[in-house]
């Protein structure tokens, strides 16, 4: 996942946040030390919960009149 709209970050499991991880550190050319790995996934899906609570606070995202923007960490 490389882009898309923030929905599809809400929409991540645990386990595909640790994927999305990997696939992206490996886009950017940056090595994650394996001690570390776990402790930023979990900053990640943190993230994510963080980002629903956000968007649940403002009434969700479903305003059709917005343009969509791309989530792009």
């Amino acid at each position: 996942m490389s882009g898309g709209d923030l929905s599809a970050f809400q929409n991540l499991s645990d386990a595909k946040v640790a994927a999305y991880l990997d696939s992206r550190s490996a886009e950017l050319g940056l090595r994650i030390p394996e001690n570390c790995r776990a402790g930023v996934a979990e900053n990640l899906a943190l993230l994510r919960d963080q980002t629903a609570l956000f968007c649940d606070a403002l009434g969700g995202l479903t305003d059709a009149d917005a343009p969509a923007e791309p989530f792009t960490p």
